[in-house]
Parts: structure tokens; C-alpha cells; sequence
């Protein structure tokens, strides 16, 4: 049975090195935030009412940074770049 605490841990190593995404723990639950690109006004947040919607979020955001660190932002991915980075997310997910 998938759990939040499963899905953190299995994106610990993630959510610590990209500082543009916060999982929080509010009233109602959890929710993800992600800074704008100057990092000074929350962009958007996610509210994660089950532990597949919080993984799927967080599946999508990893790809997202994987991508961005990789072509900083500056051009789309090659081929072989997609491949690895598709690789990388399938790891997280068969985890979960």
C-alpha cells in the first residue's frame, strides 16, 4: 500500500537537492510549493489529497529538474538526454 511517508522517503535524495520544491505539511495535508524562476514568490502549489497524486506530482517535477539541470534551461533535450532523464524518473517510480 503506497503511503506518503513512502513517497518522501523515495524522493528524499530529490527534494533536498532542488530548493524550487517544498513539500509542506498543512491542516489538510500535504502540499507541494515550487518557487517562481527569482525564487521570491511561490509559482504554484499543489495540494496532495493521496500518496498517488503526491507521487505523481513529484514524478513529474523531478523529470522537470532532471531536464533543467542537464540543458539549463537553454535548449531542448537530445535524444539520448531524454532517454537518461526517462531513466531516472522510471527508478523513483518503480520504488513506490
Amino acid at each position: 500500500m503506497l503511503t506518503f511517508e513512502k513517497v518522501l522517503a523515495a524522493f528524499k535524495d530529490y527534494l533536498e537537492e532542488d530548493d524550487c520544491c517544498t513539500v509542506l505539511m498543512t491542516p489538510r495535508g500535504y502540499t507541494i510549493l515550487e518557487w517562481d524562476d527569482s525564487c521570491q514568490n511561490w509559482a504554484e502549489a499543489e495540494f496532495c489529497a493521496t500518496p498517488e497524486t503526491m507521487r505523481d506530482l513529484l514524478l513529474a517535477d523531478l523529470a522537470c529538474h532532471l531536464k533543467n539541470k542537464i540543458t539549463s534551461c537553454e535548449r531542448p533535450l537530445k535524444d539520448d538526454e531524454r532517454k537518461k532523464v526517462q531513466q531516472q524518473v522510471n527508478e523513483i517510480a518503480a520504488l513506490l
